[in-house]
């Protein structure tokens, strides 16, 4: 796990800019404190730091070059099954030097390259995003793991192309074009986060998860090299026990993958199922295990019980955490890492945990991408439910929820969380079709009221991202797994992984996700719904969520019968959060006032001050639910009051 740079000139005559990547090398230190490294070739310069996991000793330090020194090399993250493909290789009359995981990238390219081209990269198993320069072929190859679990972004002009592991280091190159990507602030506030391949400015682009870029004779070509599948259903489907073995089976084999290390490994540990099955594996042969958790004074946001409960349980070495941190200065060191707008407003809390695991341990293992495998989100039943509803006997239903919204509206505001929320935001989808009722479920606030937020040039600056948009064509059937599809896709590496990549990163921890391991992953799509949300039958096998409800992960719960007590987790879902809403009525609310009613945020002219101000005062008064929003808004002005202070 490291931070890589580097910039290639597409005149092969003009010497490297070597000055500039050891400066955007420096951008990176807090992703890897342990050393850090510059080759020159040609018209190429790759710059990186290190945080040593595997192979401590100098021979595992990057950039990595072939004996030949015709391939250089710096890669951010880890190659699981390295032991494997080194053995391989060596058959093969390849020889690596060291024991680090990065090393057999190189052989491995020189082996296979010229007859798979970026297929090559299917053999690697891993979470990776890595540069390779071929001098002989003066080829650049940049890739990124299947799921994006490690960051890449670029910026591509006539002279050249420079990339790195985040925003803040590509900043220091003076080609970037920084003028902000209107579109793409959009979907952020539709969103709170931009979406790949777009970033905040212009000039800047994310690569794309499972996707490589290759450079060539000043051209660059962009290619797929892998996509998660929706399968067709099971001729023989399982029952819930097969079903259940299967994935406690999967997942023992992806956290003994994410075991390896030289470096002591422990794991995130909240008072939920998947951070739980993760833990039970890890526990599973007796090796003890440090585990981590935080917790707040408001008992909505404070899962230390329940994580101690479970530490208990499974016998942890346990370390929990209360926190009562200054609100501002937390988000000012979000926004430090950050270098664009990005407002989950969970990045907080976990910015605080990998704080504190990092006293610690150098690796941990988290339960990340169980929701989005295993159908756990409440928009994931809120999709079945509305399917069942639009279905005529749903009529007397659709109704009795609709005047159920309507008295939830006339109540005083809850969080996000609360039960009239939840039901207005249900009830407002209904009369939309699956695909567009997803996308509202995701979003940060509805769009007439984001809409509503925005000036005349506000609207056609940034009003195209607002609306709801068709996820998947209209000719093709949007069910439960299009809807993980998406998230694996787009929820994950724009939302979910850049948020644990920037808060791990920022205190040189590295996170493993075994729930993203792309086998089980492949499996999981394999399932029906019933398995995923269901509601268990006498005879013990369930039936699909639908109007009459169902429980989330149903095969993951009885999975976790294998190692913890049935009913264990009996008790509602909690969501990894800070009291926000109580902050911005308190701590953050004169800072939210002050950067969102200020001089410059009335001069840039996107937002309408009467209707911001409207907005402040609702929530202050608890007459609406809108700390996100509030936040994402706050986020987004800080973002430009930061553009404008850039040299």
């Amino acid at each position: 796990m490291c931070g890589l740079a580097g910039k290639l000139w597409f005149q092969a005559e003009r010497p490297a800019d070597a000055e500039l990547v050891a400066a955007m090398t420096a951008a990176l230190v807090h992703r890897g404190p342990d050393g850090h490294g510059l080759a020159i070739d040609g018209p190429c310069a790759l710059g990186h730091r290190r945080l040593a996991i595997v192979d401590l000793s100098d021979a595992g330090a990057q950039p990595m070059s072939q004996s030949s020194g015709s391939l250089l090399l710096v890669m951010n993250g880890e190659i699981y099954n390295h032991a494997a493909l080194r053995k391989d290789l060596a058959a093969r009359g390849h020889s690596v030097r060291s024991r680090s995981d990065s090393e057999v990238v190189l052989p491995l390219y020189r082996e296979f390259y010229e007859r798979e081209g970026v297929g090559f990269l299917n053999r690697l198993h891993g979470m990776f995003a890595f540069a390779l320069w071929d001098s002989r072929a003066q080829r650049l190859l940049l890739a990124r793991d299947r799921v994006g679990q490690k960051p890449l972004v670029y910026a591509a002009t006539e002279r050249g192309i420079s990339f790195a592991s985040e925003l803040g280091a590509l900043a220091r190159d003076p080609d970037l074009d920084r003028r902000p990507d209107h579109a793409a602030l959009g979907r952020y506030l539709a969103t709170r986060a931009v979406p790949h391949p777009a970033t905040a400015w212009r000039g800047a682009r994310r690569l794309s998860p499972g996707s490589a870029i290759v450079v060539e004779g000043g051209r660059v070509r962009h290619e797929r090299w892998w996509r998660l599948a929706v399968p067709g259903a099971r001729v023989s489907p399982p029952t819930l026990d097969e079903a259940a073995e299967e994935l406690d089976s999967l997942l023992a084999r992806a956290v003994q993958r994410r075991r390896m290390a030289d470096v002591p490994v422990g794991a995130f540990l909240s008072g939920g199922l998947d951070s739980a099955a993760v833990v039970a594996q890890l526990r599973a042969d007796g090796t003890p295990v440090q585990t981590f958790t935080i917790g707040f004074d408001d008992p909505a946001y404070d899962e230390r019980a329940d994580a101690r409960r479970l530490a208990r349980a499974l016998g942890t070495q346990h370390t929990e955490e209360r926190l009562q941190p200054d609100a501002l200065a937390l988000l000012d060191t979000l926004l430090a890492h950050t270098a664009e707008p990005f407002a989950d407003a969970s990045c907080l809390p976990t910015l605080l945990v990998s704080e504190l695991a990092a006293k610690h341990v150098k690796v941990v293992l988290t339960g990340d991408g169980g929701d989005e495998a295993l159908a756990g989100y409440d928009r994931h039943r809120a999709l079945l439910l509305h399917a069942a509803l639009r279905r005529p006997l749903g009529a007397p239903i659709r109704g009795a929820l609709n005047a159920g919204a309507a008295l939830a509206r006339a109540l005083p505001a809850g969080g996000h969380r609360s039960l009239g929320t939840r039901l207005q935001r249900f009830a407002a989808a209904l009369r939309s079709p699956p695909s567009v009722a997803d996308s509202l479920w995701r979003r940060s606030a509805p769009p007439e009221l984001l809409v509503g937020l925005l000036s005349t040039e506000g609207r056609a600056q940034l009003g195209g991202g607002l609306q709801p948009a068709e996820h998947w064509p209209e000719s093709e059937p949007f069910d439960l797994d299009q809807s993980r599809r998406f998230d694996v896709d787009h929820a994950l590496p724009d939302d979910m992984l850049h948020k644990l990549d920037i808060c791990s990163m920022a205190h040189g921890l590295e996170a493993r996700s075994p729930f993203l391991d792309h086998e089980l992953l492949e499996w999981a799509f394999t399932l029906p719904p019933n398995l995923l949300c269901g509601r268990p039958r006498a005879n013990g096998e369930p039936r699909a969520a639908g109007l009459r409800g169902g429980r989330s992960k149903l095969v993951l719960r009885r999975a976790l019968e294998r190692h913890l007590p049935a009913g264990f987790f009996d008790g509602p879902k909690r969501g990894f959060g800070v009291p926000l809403d109580a902050w911005l009525r308190g701590p953050l609310r004169d800072h939210a006032a002050e950067v969102l009613l200020s001089r410059a945020a009335r001069e840039r002219g996107l937002f309408d001050p009467l209707a911001v101000e409207a907005l402040l005062r609702a929530h202050a008064q608890r007459e609406l639910a809108a700390h996100e929003l509030v936040f994402t808004l706050l986020v987004l002005e800080r973002w430009f009051l930061s553009e404008d202070a850039a040299p």
